[in-house]
């Protein structure tokens, strides 16, 4: 599921219910995708700054995760943060947007976007990427994961081909939500990785991989857990999208 719909701020309440996640579906989701993308970043991180920063860290529990099972040095930025704050486990986090770092030029080897650029403004996309391309020293690597906007379920609304809507209808089509957020707050848009590649390669990253993604059936809902083996099965569309993009050395 998506990293922004579906976290502990919807409240106890919904969890567990229909399409929503159980506490111990979220935990075992969050093991996943910090597992998944921690060992990507192992496999093709080079060191030089021994640092790593994550866009769009919320509270911090997957930066938590990332420090944990890496040798890097891990803080993070979350425009929902009017002041810095720490994570659990004590890890700096500063509100900042991705289009506006506050940090200086090569400032780290790796940057993450776990399921944050489809809330970034498309009219923001190559900005952002310029200024992930402009922290990261040379030979640093971006690494991250985007949800498949066109999965059957689709992961913010929770809702069938929510994808598939056009932009002016989806608001509409938002009322049947299940997760009790509105629409505004939201704020995601329909991106596929054509446009995470165009945006990185505009900015003058080269790719380094672009993979599909499925969560464990652990953690997904069990009221869609039969639907999602008979999906996994056929391999025709993916639940999530993962990539990493290096900066060139020269």
């Amino acid at each position: 599921m998506d990293k922004f719909i579906g976290t502990k701020q919807e409240g106890d309440a919904l969890h567990g219910r229909g399409v929503l996640q159980s506490e111990e579906e979220w935990e075992a989701r969050n093991h996943h995708l910090a597992d998944s993308l921690s060992r990507l970043i192992d496999e093709h991180v080079h060191f030089c700054t021994g640092k790593a920063l994550d866009i769009g860290c919320q509270n911090g529990e997957l930066t938590d995760r990332y420090a944990a099972a890496t040798a890097l040095s891990w803080q993070g930025i979350e425009p929902d943060l009017d002041r810095p704050t720490r994570s659990e486990a004590g890890l700096e986090m500063l509100p900042g947007v991705a289009h506006a770092l506050p940090f200086g030029n090569e400032s780290f080897d790796c940057v993450a976007l776990a399921n944050v650029f489809e809330h970034i403004k498309p009219a923001l996309h190559n900005a952002s990427m310029r200024e992930i391309y402009r922290v990261l020293a040379p030979g640093g690597i971006l690494a991250g994961q985007i949800p498949n906007p066109y999965f059957p379920i689709e992961s913010h609304s929770r809702l069938p081909f929510f994808g598939f809507v056009p932009r002016k209808l989806q608001p509409l089509y938002w009322r049947l939500t299940p997760t009790g957020w509105d629409f505004e707050k939201a704020h995601f848009f329909i991106v596929t990785m054509r446009h995470v590649k165009k945006a990185a390669a505009a900015a003058g990253f080269s790719t380094v991989l672009a993979r599909d993604f499925n969560y464990r059936p652990e953690a997904i809902p069990k009221a869609l857990r039969w639907a999602a083996r008979f999906h996994s099965r056929l391999g025709i569309m993916p639940w999530a999208w993962q990539f990493a993009f290096r900066r060139p050395e020269h």
